[in-house]
């Protein structure tokens, strides 16, 4: 079979709210078959160019999915960074994968503005697990790409973040700044009818991502670097003259390694590489995840077997779901991409717990940052437990 009931659903929906409106949003999460459900679509469609932008990582798998179905259609799939050399004129229907990507409130990005230029006009269809993991006014720029956008009365963002925004300022530099974090609920509302939801549930998938949590003690000595740190905000060569780069380099510090100077130094605490050799031992089927590349390293340094993914390259497009163990050693703050991650190794044929491990400490700030991450997955969540995402939430 080509596509599966579910599948077919989805793309009935899609195409249904595609025709009507111009420009439609696949929720689904990761490892539900959005792709092939996309493709379908597209085949349902008169169109006969179809563009389908993704990220780099992802390009293989849509290739796979595209010969594994009679098309009848022709597809070119190219990623982000390809697009300011395509011809607008050579595609007449767009498929915008990961479309989360575009969403960062504020300014328009370069990436935003050649993606519109090239989409504006056309049928979009875009595809994300996490359209609003970070702030409902993520939904923005992922339908300003269609005149028909329900925003399509605001011609910029900031004319839309004054109806749908909600202030939010911090104190930076002397003055006072607005962050662009929060939006009110009725952005749900107003993109409700634009939006066909696909959850694990509907695609079958019978083992979801379920979290388990580490906890790793530091020693006293790994403990009073951290905290001459936060006091003096300097550490031998390490000067942290911003609050971001006190936290990155506390969070780093946990795990044994340092960014200075753009040099990565290995630290001399084992205390998280010690845990994660003791549990997990080292072999080919355990998969290792981590932002920081001080981390990478110092996992490279005592792991030759077992593999090791970054958490934001890797984050997206990658199937993970051979893997025996798969740890989270390390992460951003970025709530779509901790969605992402965990599902890697989830999918509709797996038979065993997709169990996702998580490794924090007792004495630097990756707990807190685990549970940020946490909340924004569970606001993300929500939108797959009801069948109107205008009421998938009622405060973020």
């Amino acid at each position: 079979m080509s596509y599966l009931p579910h599948q077919v659903e989805t793309s009935d929906k899609a195409y249904a709210v595609l025709k009507e409106r111009g420009i439609c949003m696949i929720a689904g999460l990761p490892r539900t078959g959005k792709t092939r459900t996309a493709i379908r679509v597209a085949e349902r469609t008169k169109l006969t160019s179809v563009l389908v932008i993704t990220k780099k990582a992802a390009i293989p798998g849509w290739h796979k999915e595209l010969e594994a179905v009679h098309l009848s259609k022709h597809y070119t799939v190219v990623n982000y960074e390809q697009v300011h050399k395509l011809d607008k004129d050579e595609f007449d229907f767009v498929v915008v994968d990961e479309s989360h990507n575009l969403g960062r409130p504020g300014k328009p990005t370069q990436r935003l503005k050649s993606v519109r230029a090239l989409a504006f006009g056309k049928p979009v269809l875009l595809l994300t697990g996490t359209p609003a993991a970070e702030t409902r006014l993520s939904y923005y720029y992922q339908f300003c790409l269609s005149p028909r956008s329900p925003f399509a009365s605001h011609k910029n963002f900031y004319s839309f973040f004054r109806e749908y925004g909600e202030p939010c300022q911090v104190y930076v530099n002397g003055r006072m700044q607005e962050t662009y974090t929060k939006g009110l609920p009725t952005i749900e509302k107003t993109v409700k009818p634009y939006i066909v939801t696909l959850s694990q549930d509907q695609a079958g998938i019978k083992h979801k991502a379920q979290d388990q949590l580490h906890v790793v003690p530091l020693t006293e000595n790994t403990k009073a670097i951290i905290r001459k740190i936060k006091k003096d905000k300097v550490w031998n060569d390490f000067v942290a003259d911003s609050d971001i780069k006190e936290r990155a380099a506390i969070h780093q510090i946990e795990y044994g390694g340092m960014l200075i100077n753009d040099e990565i130094v290995l630290l001399d605490n084992t205390e998280v590489v010690d845990y994660l050799y003791k549990v997990f031992g080292d072999s080919s089927n355990i998969g290792f995840m981590a932002h920081y590349r001080s981390t990478v390293e110092k996992l490279r340094a005592r792991f030759k077997h077992a593999k090791i993914y970054s958490s934001s390259a890797h984050a997206e497009g990658v199937n993970l779901a051979h893997l025996k163990h798969f740890v989270i050693v390390n992460s951003d703050y970025s709530g779509a991409k901790f969605i992402q991650r965990r599902d890697r190794i989830t999918n509709i044929t797996r038979t065993t717990p997709a169990i996702v491990h998580h490794i924090v400490t007792d004495g630097g700030i990756s707990g807190a940052v685990y549970n940020s991450l946490s909340d924004k997955k569970d606001f993300t969540l929500r939108l797959y437990r009801n069948d109107r995402a205008a009421d998938a939430i009622e405060n973020h």
